[in-house]
């Protein structure tokens, strides 16, 4: 039995592979280094102090005005990042890489691949 390959991960943030940083902390579908971690921790020491009381309950007691704010802003994260795997597999073509290498490391086929970013 072959074990499955562990796929490359990268920083949401800096774009840094797994192999290029201490740590890569996973969320989800999105990855931060320790080094943006760190500049986050320094901005946030940076800022003026955060109210104690506020606190966001998932999403049960979030009012809705708050949760069509953040739908908003998940959108907009998940574009970019439509954008940015466009932008990859657009480098990857132009570098002559086959539609079957792109579907492969998509865990996708060959024209599946094609389909979605031609």
């Amino acid at each position: 039995m072959t074990a499955k390959p562990t796929p490359l991960l990268f920083c949401s943030f800096c774009a840094k592979s797994q192999h290029d940083v201490k740590k890569l902390i996973a969320g989800p579908g999105i990855f931060i280094c320790d080094e943006c971690t760190a500049l986050c921790a320094r901005i946030v020491a940076e800022s003026p102090a955060a109210d104690p009381e506020a606190r966001i309950d998932w999403p049960s007691t979030v009012e809705t005005a708050q949760l069509l704010t953040y739908l908003g802003a998940a959108d907009s994260v998940l574009q970019r990042i439509r954008d940015r795997v466009q932008e990859t597999v657009d480098i990857l073509r132009r570098r002559e890489v086959s539609w079957a290498d792109i579907g492969a490391a998509l865990k996708v086929s060959r024209q599946a691949a094609w389909e979605r970013f031609s």
